[in-house]
């Protein structure tokens, strides 16, 4: 469908300039073959008698197919369009008017791009609640940097994505911390609407949809949508910009932006934009009347009278956090995708030195950090500066003076800007340190303003400095913790958050990083099983690197054993209770702190962080004689005013303080299945997701090549913690899930009733909540996250010696895959036609040992 918009581009433009000849392509007719194009050449020819007619027709068939070449690549040169060789320069230029287009350079020619958008640049959340969540805000019910404190389960996942929308309007900055002049703006207004209507009308995403709508009037809505979401599936890459967006998200996403677009009165009902988009985004380019000069005469000219005056309600305020920095939002070469604009006067009384700060977004947007423009005032309000300047608060001065040389270095020795230290604001300390911070200046006397022209480009200077500087670092900013050297156990970064597909590519991509392999799906079984719930059983022969799995897991997720949030307890043989894993009261009547038990007191008092405990061959020891407390509170978990809590694993009395199990604490246990060790009981196995590490591929040397070293990402407990603990909390969110995986689970049981190892409501609902993450972060298809579910939750139950384990894993067989089993199953059988293969697989295996060895189980290997 988004074909459509390539085509009906034609009907709204008359000419065209090619990129390179800036040679007019005139298109004078359109019809339902094609569009007709006059060139001077054309012209010429026609005029010579060599053509019949002025104009050339280039068939839609034409422009689509170079539109699927240039698709097809994502960035193109002249070069690499073969089927529309010839008419590249006209293409190519055709395809640099859409808005999610633009040109630029590969090897020094000159090409096109689709541009790129991440998933957080569309709507994560309806419009009406985020509505509700920004009042909430403004009552003080949240705050949004201590948001997963105060809400938990489903709300929090709610409350999150409405708190990252409240981002992408500019109401919160990537550390979560509010930003107070555009809530007291948004407050203050008796328009809501049209106020998140200013915001969103000139953001990247936004914008591109609202033009593409233009262009799509005469279509259903239906087929608008289904435009939008192929659009959304070809330039918008998930959060960390690894893949581009999957279907079932870019419906999603593109339902909200709808309704985004529908609730601020941009389009209408039939989804129509309410202003010709397509024409005045364009106009926008070419028109500008401004009036920033005379906005920093008057703040000149006022500040210090009005700074004797109270500060409170005071009109002067308002003026430069909102009137200003509009002003400069609605400048053409200022994206407010991009660029965040805010103004200030002071807090809670007037500030020394007044400012307004212009920050690309992805660099900083809190003057507190990074690097960003700035317009400064004087104390004397006799100058205004126009700065690249750093933020003084969360920067060390010797960090300061090293970025400072670095810009400085950067600015061509013609420019107007000055790179010396002669800036001069007043004696205050504020004062001094803002001249401190600044590494690049233009300064205007206020007796001398410049005319409105001069600023403008003054300040376009200062845009392509700034740029600049960021292109050549990169587009990175600091991390100023990192640059500190901090060592303590890491606290959570508030703006890291990132769906679970990105999560998981990160855990893979680092486990690989260090020389491990494991397939992917292994990754994502592992991520869903620990956020069904924190106990995990990892088993497989000895040297398939189970301990090492778990290890990188964590790290990759910033949990370590030197900052406390990994902990390895090997597990001993003569364990017989759980006084060795949580600690025993000695002859003195001393508590002495077992391993798990001080794991347990780092995770309650970092409630934000994951906590990780490998327990390593668990079941040297017998796992329900030692196990068995932990495995009784786990069950006990409930909701409490919005918070997972557990019955008390150690009482006051004993440990002279009460332990319970903390919501952030993930147990793994890795076991090897040999005559050393122990069996489960079916306690142990009803309350875990039992994960086998079997596959072992000697030979694959490949993915060795070319690795790269990549960082552990420090994410918070919000991102694995299991929003269900009950039925009742998933029914609410999602009743398909639960009859899909019930109706099966019912199938299923008829056959496991021979043996008497029907499973009951426990499993069944932990068997749910795993379907529903998978299904929410959409990770694989309900048959392939089902097949994990029953090898992991219903088969290692299952052994024997008669005729009815034989029976059962037959029908088992018949119910996995659709087909009797045969006795030569074994070389027979296919994966691609199994409903469930990987469970298949392991029943054929149980059923082959039970013929050569008289008895069966999932264990025996």
């Amino acid at each position: 469908m988004i074909e459509k918009v390539v085509i009906e581009l034609a009907n709204r433009i008359k000419y065209i300039k090619t990129l390179n000849a800036q040679k007019i392509n005139q298109i004078t007719a359109v019809d339902i073959n094609g569009i007709h194009v006059e060139t001077e050449s054309s012209r010429e020819k026609y005029k010579r008698g060599e053509r019949p007619s002025p104009s050339e027709e280039v068939s839609h068939n034409f422009i689509l197919q170079g539109w699927e070449e240039f698709i097809s690549r994502s960035i193109a040169t002249a070069n690499d369009f073969v089927k529309v060789r010839g008419r590249s320069s006209f293409i190519m230029s055709y395809f640099a008017q859409f808005p999610f287009v633009e040109v630029t350079s590969q090897e020094n020619k000159t090409a096109i791009r689709l541009k790129e958008f991440k998933t957080d640049d569309l709507p994560n959340e309806q419009y009406d609640k985020v509505k509700a969540f920004l009042e909430e805000v403004i009552i003080g019910k949240y705050d949004p940097k201590t948001l997963s404190n105060q809400v938990d389960g489903n709300l929090y996942r709610v409350k999150s994505r409405a708190r990252q929308d409240a981002r992408l309007l500019g109401f919160v900055n990537e550390f979560n911390e509010m930003n107070i002049s555009q809530i007291e703006a948004y407050k203050d207004t008796d328009d809501k609407e049209g106020f998140i209507k200013r915001r969103i009308i000139n953001q990247g995403y936004f914008r591109v949809a609202l033009i593409c709508l233009d262009l799509l009037r005469n279509l259903s809505k239906r087929d608008k949508k289904i435009a939008l979401e192929e659009l959304g599936m070809l330039i918008v890459r998930n959060s960390r910009g690894d893949n581009l967006m999957v279907e079932s998200v870019a419906k999603e996403r593109t339902n909200n932006l709808l309704m985004w677009l529908q609730s601020t009165n941009l389009i209408d009902n039939n989804w129509n934009p309410t202003d010709n988009f397509f024409e005045t985004l364009n106009i926008k380019e070419q028109v500008m009347s401004s009036n920033l000069r005379e906005k920093l005469i008057r703040i000149m000219n006022q500040y210090l009278s009005v700074k004797r005056e109270p500060f409170g309600g005071h009109s002067l305020g308002p003026f430069v956090r909102k009137d200003v920095t509009a002003e400069i939002n609605n400048l053409p070469f200022i994206d407010p995708s991009e660029y965040v604009v805010t103004g200030s006067v002071g807090q809670g009384g007037w500030a020394s030195v007044p400012w307004i700060a212009i920050m690309n977004r992805k660099i900083t947007v809190s003057t507190q950090r990074g690097y960003y423009i700035v317009y400064l005032f004087s104390e004397d309000m006799q100058s205004v500066y126009l700065t690249l300047a750093q933020g003084v608060t969360e920067t060390s001065k010797e960090e300061m003076s090293r970025i400072k040389a670095k810009i400085r270095e950067s600015i061509p020795s013609s420019s107007k800007v000055k790179v010396d230290d002669q800036i001069i604001l007043g004696e205050s300390r504020k004062a001094r340190d803002y001249a401190l911070s600044t590494a690049a200046y233009i300064h205007y006397a206020a007796e001398h303003m410049p005319e409105e022209t001069v600023i403008l480009n003054d300040l376009q200077e200062m845009i392509h400095i700034y740029e600049n500087y960021i292109s050549i670092n990169e587009g990175t900013g600091y991390d100023n913790k990192l640059l500190q050297g901090e060592k303590q156990v890491v606290k959570e970064k508030s703006n890291m958050y990132l769906p679970s597909k990105d999560i998981i590519n990160h855990i893979y991509s680092y486990i690989k990083s260090k020389g491990f392999y494991y397939p992917k799906e292994e990754v994502i079984n592992l991520f869903l099983s620990l956020k069904t719930k924190p106990f995990v059983i990892l088993s497989g022969i000895s040297g398939t690197g189970k301990t090492k799995m778990v290890q990188w897991f964590a790290e990759s997720l910033g949990a370590t054993e030197k900052n406390g949030q990994f902990t390895l307890i090997p597990v001993r043989p003569d364990w017989s209770d759980g006084s060795d894993l949580l600690g025993f009261v000695d002859i003195k009547g001393d508590f002495k702190e077992g391993p798990l038990t001080k794991a347990i007191k780092a995770a309650q008092e970092h409630p934000d962080l994951p906590f990780y405990v490998l327990l390593d061959e668990m079941n040297l020891a017998r796992v329900e004689y030692y196990f068995s407390d932990i495995l009784s509170v786990m069950e006990s978990r409930r909701w409490e005013d919005g918070k997972v809590v557990s019955s008390t694993l150690l009482s006051e009395e004993v440990a002279k303080e009460e332990v319970t199990l903390p919501d952030n604490l993930y147990v793994i246990g890795t076991v090897n299945m040999d005559e050393t060790t122990h069996p489960f009981s079916k306690k142990v196995l009803d309350r875990a997701n039992t994960i086998e590490f079997n596959r072992v591929e000697l030979d694959n040397l490949i993915f060795l090549q070319d690795l790269e070293d990549i960082d552990p990402l420090e994410i918070g407990q919000s991102q694995l913690a299991s929003k269900y603990l009950h039925l009742k909390d998933l029914y609410k969110v999602d009743t398909e899930i639960i009859e899909k995986a019930t109706s099966e689970l019912v199938r299923i049981n008829k056959s496991l009733r021979l043996i008497n190892a029907h499973i009951g409501y426990r499993v069944r609902d932990e068997i749910c909540f795993y379907l529903a993450y998978n299904k929410e972060g959409a990770l694989m298809s309900f048959e392939e996250a089902f097949d994990h579910c029953i090898l992991q939750k219903i088969l290692p139950r299952l052994s024997g010696s008669d005729s009815r384990i034989d029976q059962l894993l037959r029908e088992l067989y018949l119910l996995f895959t659709n087909n009797e089993y045969q006795e030569d199953e074994q070389s027979q059988f296919d994966e691609q036609s199994a409903i469930y293969p990987k469970s298949a697989r392991k029943v054929i295996e149980m059923l082959r040992r039970l013929q050569a060895d008289g008895f069966t189980s999932f264990w025996i290997s």
